[in-house]
């Protein structure tokens, strides 16, 4: 947990870091991801299922690709989201105090959920991955993947899965809402640069 929790952490400093070396950076990322939601339909047509199968393709792939990459892509699945955080805070060009209430109007009403499913899974999978590096002295090679896959299959089935499945459902009709309050407002405020 450690570990995976540090990534996400490190990731916002990485994102702040890249953000402010290469400025375009952060419009890259923001012009790809709208293109993606575009391949999609638009804002209005995204809905939960989509938002939930993304999500859980990422997460569900964790597991795997741990094993053949020795747990170097759970540590990347947990800093990625810090790395947009890190990028996005530069980027909004306004007060502090309103960079913060804004990113946590924008992150924290579905990433109370996906943000630990996120970190939990990845720390699954990382002992997945250990469990063939690292392996318990008292059990064999195989007792330790079994013991170790099993405690990922509980870990999503109780934990990681409903909590992504809440995020996506609260990304979709609580976060949507307020990033569409916010764009209305700012139309109509004009923010005072410090």
């Amino acid at each position: 947990m450690l570990f995976t929790a540090g990534s996400f952490f490190a990731g916002i400093v990485a994102g702040a870091v890249l953000a402010l070396a290469y400025p375009n950076a952060t419009e890259t990322l923001l012009r790809a991801y709208a293109e993606q939601i575009e391949r999609l339909g638009g804002i209005e047509s995204i809905s939960t299922g989509a938002i939930l199968r993304n999500n859980l393709r990422i997460l569900l792939l964790s597991p795997i690709l741990a094993l053949v990459t020795f747990g170097l892509y759970p540590l990347i699945v947990a800093a990625l989201p810090g790395v947009i955080l890190g990028m996005l805070a530069v980027q909004i060009e306004t007060m502090i105090l309103l960079k913060i209430l804004v990113g946590l109007l924008l992150i924290l009403p579905h990433g109370v959920f996906e943000v630990p499913a996120i970190v939990f899974g990845s720390a699954l999978s990382l002992r997945l991955a250990w469990s063939l590096l690292r392996p318990v002295p008292s059990l064999t090679a195989m007792e330790n993947l079994v013991w170790a896959a099993v405690n990922v299959i509980k870990g999503y089935v109780f934990l990681v899965v409903p909590l992504i499945v809440i995020a996506a459902w609260v990304e979709v009709n609580v976060t949507g809402h307020v990033a569409r309050w916010l764009i209305e407002l700012s139309a109509f405020t004009t923010i005072p640069q410090p």
